[in-house]
């Protein structure tokens, strides 16, 4: 029996999607080794290959080949076509710089908090406003009863008014006895003592103007305001009390200006200072950007701390004093490898992102991530490298697949 030539068929499909063409390469081999064995036709594509042991030569070896030649020509575009049009949009991971932080807890201070005192004496008759209040700047928060420095303030005009008349007499003699002077009516002891008269009368004016101007404030003391808009957090006098300069009236503090209080490792205190940044990071991944950051220039000795202060934007909403945060601090950068947030798959307690592989084919692929960077950027630990091309459409891509599966299960 006479041994046919193996007749073998290539389709190099990546090499021809590369490419932009379509084709098939055709080759005759002759093996002297392949004795006792019938011809073989054998079809390559894409990695998979079909074979058929043909016995026999002539026509059925040349209708073989067209048959085969037609179906792999048919594969190639309808492989080409699929790979060429994915609905959905695609992008390829690679590693960035990034920065470096490191995450300590604070505490929310407000930058007002401050305890009114009484500025003068005398009893209390009226408090307007009581704790967890809200009160505007300028209001009156405590009323004093006024009689004595509303006497002390007659008392000074009256003295101011005495003290104003004795200045014009002693101006209008000063002058009288200057125009004698200059003729030589009067003697030298004359015109001094007129002179010594009328300054001693300016001074006594003078003093008399400053003690109404004290008294008149004296008596604006009996009314207390806020000095800023906050909330009344504890009062310290009551009704009927009869107050002394310096006792504490009232507490309070305002929301408009905010701070974080945190104490940091000193061994971190030099990169929080050179680096100079910060954020503080609140639930379901909301931040606060810090506008100013204060490194103390000492540390605690006990607990081995530098305590940083983080001025917050004023009017923030989403804290108030006492609340207990966590506060992000740049320590320097880092390369990592990042995803969009958008490509991220959940699915449960899965996480992963829709990967196409070198052959244009599509699969879930399971990922660790991390801290997230910039406005979409999040770190990927594990699962991916730098180069993978994944779908930026999770659920485009969840239907892709499902659909390509059906169809080839079919």
């Amino acid at each position: 029996m006479q041994h046919l030539p193996m007749a073998r068929f290539t389709v190099c499909h990546k090499q021809l999607l590369a490419n932009g063409q379509t084709g098939l390469r055709w080759h005759c081999v002759k093996n002297p080794n392949n004795r006792g064995h019938a011809p073989c036709l054998l079809l390559e594509i894409s990695n998979i290959r079909f074979s058929e042991f043909v016995p026999g030569t002539g026509e059925i070896m040349k209708l073989l080949t067209r048959k085969l030649l037609t179906a792999a020509l048919m594969m190639v575009a309808s492989a080409g076509a699929q790979a060429a049009e994915l609905p959905f949009e695609t992008t390829r991971l690679a590693v960035h710089k990034v920065e470096r932080y490191r995450l300590f807890e604070g505490t929310v201070e407000a930058v007002n908090k401050s305890t009114v005192s009484a500025q003068t004496s005398g009893r209390i008759l009226a408090i307007n406003f009581d704790v967890d209040d809200f009160v505007k700047a300028g209001e009156i928060i405590v009323r004093f009863s006024d009689r004595e420095q509303k006497a002390a303030v007659m008392q000074a005009e009256n003295t101011l008014n005495l003290a104003r008349a004795q200045r014009i007499a002693a101006e209008q003699d000063f002058k009288r006895v200057k125009k004698l002077f200059a003729s030589g009516t009067v003697s030298r002891a004359r015109y001094d003592t007129a002179k010594s008269s009328y300054d001693s009368a300016v001074a006594n004016e003078a003093r008399a103007a400053a003690a109404l101007k004290q008294a008149r404030e004296q008596l604006s003391y009996t009314i207390v305001r806020a000095p800023y808009s906050g909330f009344v957090v504890e009062r310290h006098v009551e009704i009927g009390e009869v107050a002394n300069p310096g006792q504490p009236l009232m507490t309070g503090f305002s929301l408009e200006k905010l701070r974080i209080r945190a104490d940091v490792p000193e061994q971190y205190a030099r990169a929080i200072r050179k680096a100079n940044r910060a954020r503080v990071v609140l639930g379901e991944g909301k931040t606060i950007k810090v506008t100013s950051l204060t490194v103390f220039p000492f540390a605690d000795p006990k607990s081995n701390t530098v305590t940083v202060r983080l001025a917050l934007p004023d009017g923030v909403k989403e804290v108030f004093p006492g609340l207990l945060v966590k506060a992000a601090f740049s320590t320097g950068t880092t390369e990592a490898l990042t995803i969009p947030a958008r490509a991220i798959a959940r699915r449960g307690e899965l996480t992963g992102a829709y990967v196409i592989d070198s052959d244009n084919r599509l699969h879930l692929q399971q990922i660790r991530i991390g801290r997230k960077y910039g406005k979409d950027g999040i770190e990927v630990l594990s699962g991916l490298a730098a180069g993978d091309r994944v779908a930026l459409d999770p659920l485009k891509a969840a239907i892709y697949l499902k659909k390509s599966t059906g169809s080839e299960n079919e």
